[in-house]
């Protein structure tokens, strides 16, 4: 299966409590603040924003990263 840009994020919600574990198996994440960012890696990489832009010509230093990794990949992350 290929993930191709753009793609919706799955976004996190606040709660006030957490759900008891013995309800069901679940991982819960702190979220950062800062910048979401989806990297698709591979000859021609794409940065994408949260909302779907196109970040590669703001962080080009990320760009050439994405192409020096070799492999193709989708890597979700918060800068």
């Amino acid at each position: 299966m290929r993930l191709s840009p753009p793609v919706e994020p799955m976004l996190a919600r606040s709660v006030t409590a957490l759900p008891s574990f013995r309800a069901r198996a679940m991982l819960f994440e702190q979220k950062a603040d800062g910048l979401r960012v989806f990297v698709f890696t591979g000859l021609k990489p794409y940065l994408q924003s949260r909302r779907g832009a196109d970040l590669g010509p703001a962080f080009p230093e990320i760009t050439q990263a994405a192409i020096a990794l070799g492999v193709e990949a989708v890597v979700d992350g918060v800068m």
